[in-house]
């Protein structure tokens, strides 16, 4: 009774290791179909890394080249207005990386001593040649005249230096002398902001209007009327 039991086990034994062994074998088809990795790309890869180090390196020895090539140049000590004639007093010097050939190197101060600004240069600006004169005050063809002025006379927030003027004769209301420039204003009390007892005028004018422009303002008759603020000073 029991060889038909044992047959029945021994069958059963044979399909179970017949699907063991197919399901191992399907798992290794399938392993065999995998895309394997490309080898032949790592090399790249490797090339391209040690590119991106080194170029990075040199970049970074570049930079650090270029930020130490600094040279001294001249700076502002203290804020010079337009017009103001340049002294040692003010000028310091500063380490600056540029390759602007107009700035003015801390050795050649000497180009900077007895300058006119020509226009206003702030406290810890750098210094440049495009903000001197090439010459001195009054220039060839021109005078400086110092005209007085009562209140009501002039804007009533003041003048300064480098605003261009009409002067007027308050008695006939003709235009004494055109395009005036001022080189220096000064109001009378002394007071930067208080303009309300007069000021003091220089004007750079042509040397053929300057002796009509010095008699009107002796005689008291003349007023300014503002036609342009904050020219270069020679440019008005």
């Amino acid at each position: 009774m029991s060889q038909p039991q044992d047959g029945r086990v021994l069958r059963r034994r044979d399909r179970d290791a017949r699907g063991v062994s197919s399901t191992r074998a399907r798992r290794e088809r399938a392993a065999s179909r995998l895309p394997s990795a490309p080898r032949e790309r790592r090399p790249l890869l490797a090339a391209l890394a040690v590119l991106l180090i080194v170029g990075g390196a040199l970049l970074a020895g570049l930079l650090a080249t270029r930020a130490d090539h600094r040279v001294e140049v001249l700076v502002a000590a203290r804020t010079v207005q337009a017009g103001q004639v340049i002294t040692e007093d003010d000028l310091i010097s500063t380490p600056v990386s540029s390759t602007l050939d107009t700035l003015i190197l801390a050795n050649q101060a000497e180009q900077l001593v007895g300058r006119t600004a020509r226009v206003e240069i702030a406290k810890g600006q750098l210094f440049d040649t495009s903000q001197l004169l090439n010459s001195s005050l009054p220039g060839t063809g021109t005078q400086v005249v110092g005209v007085s002025l009562e209140s009501g006379r002039f804007p009533a927030g003041g003048l300064t230096a480098g605003d261009v003027v009409d002067v007027v004769d308050v008695g006939g209301g003709s235009i004494t002398v055109g395009s005036a420039q001022v080189l220096t204003a000064v109001s009378s009390s002394g007071s930067d902001n208080d303009w309300t007892s007069g000021c003091v005028l220089s004007l750079i004018v042509d040397s053929a209007d300057a002796p009509a422009l010095a008699a009107a303002g002796a005689s008291g008759n003349i007023a300014v009327v503002l036609t342009a603020s904050n020219q270069p000073i020679g440019e008005g």
